[in-house]
């Protein structure tokens, strides 16, 4: 693990879209997989602050990896905000979604609460952030807006008030998980909204109040799936099977299938961090896992980041 490298400075100046080029952050999301450490369901340990922070901290260690992803998209915004989640299964499933009068919520600050899981997960990050030694990365991966519209409405989801509605929401939660440490916000999309311009404006009051914090709001998608132009207001990630087409600082996005991560160095081009825009399968073997990420760090030391 690089013990060097100032991620966090360098975090904060690719959300400010400035900084020189260094070789990228590896931080694929593992998150349920951290359940593996105390041999319990996921579902048991992302509800636990102690236990997911101290399985997050072992993992981290098994594999070598520098970030805490202290949150993935696991349907944990969507129960907090009304819906029904199944979380019996891995990664969790929206069994019955929330009532339409959801977008006219004014006060969202004690919502959160309403979701086990997304009240282990902030506070988590702000207790790695209090014990950990030096600056730690800490990486809460949010559900898109679009994403979440679909779990929360499914398709009644759509609007300038759904969309005005999800903005305020994941800016609501992105200051929150700012306040307790957090190091970035990844807005992981599995859908490609329809009202371009209402996703956009969504887009921008989550990254405004990330900027505000000085952390960057950083955008991606799954495999097979990208906007025909990437909002000027994110940092793009763009996967690594696409042509990037940007010009400026950027991220980059990598299959959540550990298989693929061996041909890595050399292929990142000038990403400033690598991402998988899902998480890592929660059964991956550890040992696995932990080889998998051996060979993927390898871009960590390109140019001895």
């Amino acid at each position: 693990m690089s013990t060097q490298a100032p991620w966090r400075r360098r975090l904060s100046e690719l959300g400010r879209g400035i900084g020189k080029p260094h070789a990228p952050l590896f931080a694929p999301l593992l998150y349920g997989v951290a359940s593996q450490i105390e041999a319990l369901p996921p579902a048991d340990v992302t509800a636990d602050p102690t236990r997911l922070g101290k399985c997050l901290g072992e993992l981290r260690r098994a594999t070598g990896t520098a970030p805490f992803v202290v949150a993935a998209p696991s349907a944990m915004e969507a129960e907090a905000l009304g819906a029904e989640v199944d979380r019996q299964v891995w990664p969790p499933r929206v069994s019955a979604t929330a009532d339409d009068d959801v977008i006219e919520c004014g006060e969202l600050d004690d919502a959160w609460s309403q979701s086990d899981a997304l009240a282990a997960s902030l506070e988590t990050c702000k207790r790695l952030n209090a014990t950990q030694q030096g600056e730690p990365v800490l990486l809460a991966a949010l559900t898109g807006p679009a994403s979440l519209l679909v779990e929360l409405l499914g398709d009644r989801a759509q609007g300038a008030a759904a969309y005005e509605f999800a903005g305020r929401a994941l800016s609501a939660l992105s200051r929150r998980f700012a306040q307790s440490g957090a190091s970035a916000i990844l807005l992981c999309e599995r859908v490609l909204p329809s009202d371009i311009a209402a996703w956009s404006a969504a887009l921008n009051t989550i990254a405004n109040i990330a900027r505000f914090h000085r952390i960057p709001a950083l955008l991606a998608f799954d495999e097979g799936v990208a906007p025909a132009g990437w909002p000027s207001s994110t940092v793009a990630c763009p996967h690594i099977d696409q042509e990037p087409g940007i010009d400026k600082p950027h991220g980059m996005t990598i299959p959540s299938d550990i298989a693929a991560w061996s041909n890595l160095a050399g292929a990142t081009g000038t990403a400033r961090v690598v991402f998988t825009a899902r998480e890592v399968d929660a059964q991956t073997s550890i040992e696995d896992l932990a080889d998998a990420c051996e060979a993927a760090l390898e871009i960590e030391k390109e140019s001895g980041a």
